[in-house]
């Protein structure tokens, strides 16, 4: 989309009650002159009948500026971070509320828990005209207003992995032990712990990942987050938080169960981009479909067999695997 496009799409919004949705790409050619008084402006892009957001928010003209207005409208059935959603948002909350106090561009417009869904919302001042610049800026007080959260969780997340752990007895067995369990166990949840406990310690072994929390559902699934602070190149450029799930499935892995788990990262309010699905059998052709269908999109999930797990505990460089794979994924 190029400048002239966006203003004639921003004058049209103007009356009507929907925010206009543009692409980032073109905020850096718009100043807040070109947007009407009345206008709301979210960012992101639209793929087919969808509207994928890189932000929770919306953009909007006050005065001779344009300023932001944060909304996190997020329901308890899909959250998975350690703390609970009421307590997450609950530091959000305390961090705006002192930044508010002490700075004075932010203010809290908005706070209801209903039971179901919670939702917080603020507005964020900005003293320039380009609206790529003032989104910049509010993405960063956004940031900087979760951090606290967000390290609150990671401690959490660590605490329990830890008391997991101990609890299963997490550590007691060398990588090989674990790998011939994977395959010989006699039950579906020995041979689901196994992998579970292989691919945690794996992604540990990597320098700058750190895993946070793992956690079972009740159809044998498995997450395991993981806090990024790896200095690759590949990963530096990716989240702050990885996830990756296990299935040791005696068959392949599907496309239903690719878009169940593209759906996970999605919903992990925009902490994660990048997700790793370890199916130990493989994969059916319905996945690389899936995965070139998805190749133009932010979220990018890795699939990796037993295949790739075993290299990894065999030449014990985890790290030149998972590179490999995300090579492989980034090349589809």
């Amino acid at each position: 989309m190029d400048a002239a496009k966006a203003k004639a799409i921003l004058q049209e919004a103007s009356g009507t009650d929907e925010p206009t949705v543009l692409p980032r790409s073109v905020l850096r050619q718009l100043t807040a002159a070109d947007v009407p008084d009345d206008v709301r402006i979210q960012v992101g892009h639209t793929k087919g009948n969808i509207i994928h957001l890189d932000w929770e928010g919306f953009l909007f003209k006050h005065g001779d500026h344009i300023h932001g207005e944060a909304e996190y409208i997020w329901t308890r059935k899909y959250w998975y971070a350690p703390i609970g959603l009421e307590h997450y948002l609950d530091l959000v909350r305390r961090a705006v509320e002192v930044r508010a106090r002490d700075h004075g561009d932010v203010e809290l417009t908005h706070y209801d828990d209903d039971g179901a869904y919670i939702q917080l919302s603020f507005s964020i001042s900005c003293n320039e005209t380009n609206l790529s610049r003032d989104y910049r800026h509010i993405r960063r007080i956004c940031g900087e207003l979760e951090g606290t959260a967000e390290n609150a969780a990671d401690q959490v997340g660590k605490q329990l992995a830890a008391i997991a752990g101990r609890l299963s007895g997490w550590g007691s067995g060398d990588l090989n032990t674990l790998m011939d369990a994977v395959e010989k166990a006699s039950s579906t949840d020995q041979r689901g712990r196994s992998l579970e406990e292989l691919v945690a310690r794996l992604f540990e072994s990597v320098p700058g990942f750190a895993v946070t929390s793992r956690i079972r559902t009740a159809t044998e699934e498995i997450d395991i987050s993981v806090l990024n602070d790896n200095p690759d190149p590949r990963f530096r450029r990716e989240s702050a938080i990885l996830l990756a799930e296990c299935k040791n499935w005696s068959g392949k892995c599907g496309k239903n169960e690719f878009v169940l788990f593209k759906q996970k990262i999605a919903n992990r309010s925009g902490r994660c981009s990048l997700g790793f699905l370890i199916s130990w059998n493989g994969f059916r052709s319905t996945v690389t479909k899936e995965l070139l269908r998805g190749s133009r999109e932010q979220v990018l999930v890795i699939p990796m067999t037993g295949k790739e797990i075993r290299e990894a505990v065999q030449d014990g460089d985890f790290l030149r695997v998972l590179t490999a794979s995300w090579e492989k994924a980034v090349k589809t």
